[in-house]
Order: C-alpha cells, then sequence, then structure tokens
C-alpha cells in the first residue's frame, strides 16, 4: 500500500490510499466545526458520513467481460451496501473521542477512485488516516483486512485483500477490524461477514487477519513519520551540566 496526506486543500484531514492493481480511495475529514441548532448535541460532537462508493460486477459479467458498470447504476453488491455501511459508521464513530467536541460536527467522506474487489478495508483504513492526518482526538486507532474463503473442500488457502473474481469465487468473505494490543497482535474490535462458514473457519480467519494487521498499523507509522519526521537525540549521561550545555548548541548549530 501506499499513501498520500493532506492531499485535499479545503479539508482539516486527508489521505489518498491506493495499492497497484487494488484500488484508490480518497477520504476526507472536516472539523470539528459549528452545527445548525436543529442538529447541535450539547455533549457530544455529531459525525455525519458520506459513503461513496463505484459499483462492483458480478460473477456473470467478469466472466462475460461486459461492460463496466457506470458509479450510478446498479451493481450486485447493492443489497449488501447498507448494512456495510452502517458497519463502517459503527467503527470509526466508536474510536472517535466525540465526548471532546462537544456542540460541533465533524463531516467525514470517502470517494472511491479505483476499485477491483472488496473495499470496505480501504475504506476504514483511509479513513484511520485521515483522522489521524486531521488531528482529530480519537480513543483508538484501527486497522482493517479482508478475509476470503474460497469455495471448495477446505483445502484451499484464505485469501488476503481479494480483488474482485478472487471475490467472487469465495463462498464467504469476512471484514475484520482490530485495535493496538500490547499482548496480541491486535485486539477484535468488529466483524463483519458474508456467506456461509463454519466457526473453526471464522476463527482461523481471524488468527489470518490478525497477523496481518500488524502491517497496517507499521503502514501508519511509517506514513505518519514521513509526513511529520521527527528527530530524537539522545544525550548520554554527562558528568557536569556545562557539558550539557555544550552538547545542546552542538546539536543547535547542526540541526538549527
Amino acid at each position: 500500500m501506499e499513501a498520500s496526506l493532506s492531499v485535499l486543500s479545503h479539508a482539516d484531514g486527508s489521505c489518498e490510499l491506493w495499492q497497484k492493481g487494488r484500488g484508490r480511495i480518497l477520504c476526507g475529514v472536516t472539523g470539528p466545526g459549528d452545527v445548525s441548532s436543529s442538529r447541535r448535541i450539547f455533549d457530544r460532537a455529531n459525525v455525519f458520513f458520506s459513503i461513496n462508493r463505484l459499483a462492483t460486477k458480478s460473477r456473470e459479467e467478469l466472466v462475460a467481460a461486459v461492460r463496466v458498470p457506470s458509479a450510478g447504476s446498479a451493481s450486485s453488491s447493492s443489497a449488501l451496501a447498507q448494512p456495510v455501511d452502517h458497519f463502517l459508521r459503527s467503527v470509526v464513530e466508536s474510536a472517535i473521542d466525540v465526548g471532546a467536541y462537544p456542540r460541533s460536527c465533524i463531516q467525514i467522506c470517502t470517494q472511491e477512485l479505483v476499485m477491483d474487489g472488496p473495499g470496505d478495508a480501504f475504506q476504514l483504513n483511509g479513513l484511520c488516516m485521515a483522522l489521524i492526518d486531521a488531528g482529530i482526538r480519537m480513543r483508538h486507532i484501527f486497522a482493517a483486512v479482508i478475509v476470503g474463503l474460497p469455495s471448495g473442500d477446505g483445502q484451499q488457502e484464505m485469501v488476503v485483500d481479494p480483488n474482485q473474481m478472487e471475490a467472487n469465487a469465495c463462498r464467504a468473505l469476512f471484514t475484520f477490524v482490530f485495535k493496538p494490543s500490547a499482548i496480541l497482535a491486535g485486539k477484535l474490535l468488529g466483524a463483519h461477514s458474508v456467506g456461509q462458514f463454519t466457526m473453526d473457519e471464522f476463527k482461523n480467519a481471524i488468527d489470518l487477519a490478525e497477523r496481518r494487521c500488524l502491517t497496517v498499523f507499521d503502514f501508519y507509522r511509517h506514513s505518519t513519520v514521513q509526513k511529520t519526521p521527527v528527530c530524537v537525540f539522545y544525550l548520554p549521561l554527562l558528568t557536569s551540566q556545562q557539558e550539557k550545555c555544550e552538547k545542546v548548541e552542538k546539536i543547535i548549530r547542526i540541526y538549527g
């Protein structure tokens, strides 16, 4: 994955997230800002969402190689879009410390530019980076991973972050969201599933996604440091105050 932060000039925080051959998404966050009295909540922020998706192609459309449907046309995923969007909203809103911004609003918008396959993980990971870029106070950061369970006798390996062709060949799709944990690779925050599966398959998918989420958290750290590099200096134990002052003055002359 690759990401660019602060790409939107009129948003307080934004992120363009893309992966070669997989997809590209643009996320923006505005706020906390003023809101009309009719939509104002006295003890917390009111969070507004606008989640915009591209239409996906069904298995029959992919096999027949027909024309790609336009963004406004009906798609095979339209029936599932509403519960999935509700899942995304609940994950993001629970991560924001809404109590820190009473009587205000936070506006969150996502737009899929290119997407080959399920885009839920792209949406969530891009939103997390946009919230970090905006400086919104959060209870925790989060990372999302999609796992596909292939059709068949169960001998095939699970697919992480499947494209549209692989997703159509799966009998179940899982979207897992984790937050950092000092004990585990990641603590499970929520899960959304589509299809048929057993509990053993569900647990195996969680284990696979839990290991994968570590790379997403490392990606957050790397992308944030690239935007705002921080120099950390280590001063060894010095015997006198004069030596400490001389060391600090030398650092200021070099980097200053």
